[in-house]
């Protein structure tokens, strides 16, 4: 690589402005046929029957949501056949949900790096974004909109990994030998985190402002949550995930996702019961998703 577009890379890389960050980068586009589905969505007057055919246009698309339908994640009562009949059963936001799953699924690639096991990478992102869906069931908040949010939260991982991994090598190698969390490490390197490039990735792929806050915040405490008053929303589930994920890897205590859970009237008992439902699930939705996972 030429030796002063490397200097200009890294003077991007080091600044967290993402719009330069990634100029000189084909980021991952968002299928179209989602695409096309984020914007009808979005109108004010959506046409349902404008709705069915344009997710049947797309045959892993619909064969995708046909999975998911009949997946352990709904426990359906009988088998769902057709589009029609899971848009009717699921809802517009549950459908617009999983179309969200099936791009991401399109997007991330192996960075074929050593350390980096995508197949416990998705293992992670499956069982953080069933736990997040429990979560926010449990405290009443948009279980469906838990679920992508959750997936997504560390999309920018693999993509850094993939287009920038001579600039994020350092990041990458001293998080395998330390014990700091991931974000930690890329605020002391970098001056920005993964959380805050995959909010940059969520706004330029159009998602609900929810999903982009959700994946923002991931690395964030409850306590500073709720001080931008969002305890009431599917970030605090999203966050809690993260938490609980980080604790069981070894980089942060057991305890402080117990208090985080406590503080959204989650006991240690019903965590615990959460989290291995959760990870019963792993390999059943992973499979529905059409993923390899660890």
């Amino acid at each position: 690589m030429n030796l002063i577009k490397k200097f200009l890379d890294y003077a991007r890389f080091s600044t967290g402005d993402f719009e330069k960050i990634f100029a000189s980068v084909e980021m991952p586009p968002c299928p179209q046929v989602v695409a096309t589905l984020m914007r009808k969505l979005n109108q004010p007057d959506i046409d349902i029957d404008h709705i069915v055919p344009l997710l049947e246009s797309d045959v892993s698309l619909a064969a995708r949501i046909l999975k998911v339908a009949n997946s352990a994640l709904y426990g359906l009562p009988g088998k769902v056949t057709s589009i029609a009949k899971a848009v009717g059963l699921l809802g517009l936001t549950e459908i617009r949900n999983i179309a969200i799953g099936y791009a991401m699924t399109k997007t991330v690639n192996d960075p074929g790096k050593e350390g980096f096991q995508i197949e416990q990478y998705w293992s992670d992102a499956i069982f953080r974004a069933v736990f997040s869906k429990m979560v926010a069931e449990h405290i009443g908040v948009e279980s469906d909109e838990a679920f992508s949010a959750a997936l997504l939260q560390d999309i920018a991982i693999p993509v850094l990994m993939d287009r920038w991994f001579y600039l994020y090598k350092d990041v990458f190698e001293t998080w395998l030998q330390s014990e700091k969390r991931l974000h930690e490490i890329e605020d002391e390197i970098l001056s920005w985190n993964h959380a805050q490039a995959g909010a940059w990735i969520s706004k330029s792929w159009q998602l609900p402002d929810i999903f982009t806050c959700s994946i923002g915040l991931h690395v964030t405490s409850m306590q500073d949550i709720k001080e931008l008053n969002l305890e009431n929303s599917v970030v605090c589930p999203v966050a809690l995930s993260n938490k609980l994920s980080v604790a069981f890897e070894g980089k942060a205590p057991i305890e402080k996702a117990a208090r985080e859970a406590q503080s959204m009237g989650i006991g240690m008992e019903t965590l615990e019961e959460l989290y291995e439902e959760s990870r019963g699930m792993v390999s059943s939705i992973a499979e529905a998703l059409g993923i390899q996972s660890g």
